[in-house]
């Protein structure tokens, strides 16, 4: 795991997140990278600030899994879409040279959606296996934060 792996599931209900970070039912999806402005300064308001919230967070996903695509496929095939529902999202937010015992999630307050209408080219240099970029928006209600932490360990 590192810092921007994505990490989705379709349940009704938003699953938790182990001390490990997200297992099953979590389907690793793929990455965000650290240059993604609105997602890292969310993230950074987050840790800083109690007042200060980030409501709408649009990021770029670049999708590396079969299993996880922008619409939900028909039946028969088991792969998860955004739309027309969206999907829970989890980040991994952890700092690099941790362990595992400091790893650190932010997950979606609600589901993550497709922003309608946003086209954007596959980014050259993602490893080769990206297999495409979904432009994502994430909400929250009035007076609220889009994101929250995970599991986030204690210090004793």
């Amino acid at each position: 795991m590192s810092w921007g792996d994505v990490w989705v599931n379709g349940d009704k209900v938003r699953p938790g997140i182990g001390a490990t970070g997200p297992q099953a039912p979590w389907i690793r999806a793929g990455v965000i990278s650290s240059e993604e402005r609105a997602f890292v300064e969310a993230t950074q308001l987050l840790r800083r600030t109690r007042g200060a919230h980030a409501r709408a967070v649009e990021f770029d996903l670049q999708v590396t899994s079969a299993a996880v695509s922008k619409e939900r496929a028909g039946t028969g095939k088991a792969v998860v879409g955004f739309e027309p529902d969206g999907l829970w999202l989890a980040v991994d937010v952890t700092p690099a040279g941790s362990t595992v015992e400091e790893a650190r999630f932010v997950v979606f307050t609600q589901r993550v959606h497709v922003v309608a209408g946003a086209r954007r080219a596959v980014e050259r240099g993602a490893g080769g296996r990206s297999r495409g970029t979904i432009r994502l928006r994430g909400r929250a209600r009035s007076r609220e934060s889009a994101l929250e932490w995970g599991y986030r360990p204690t210090r004793d």
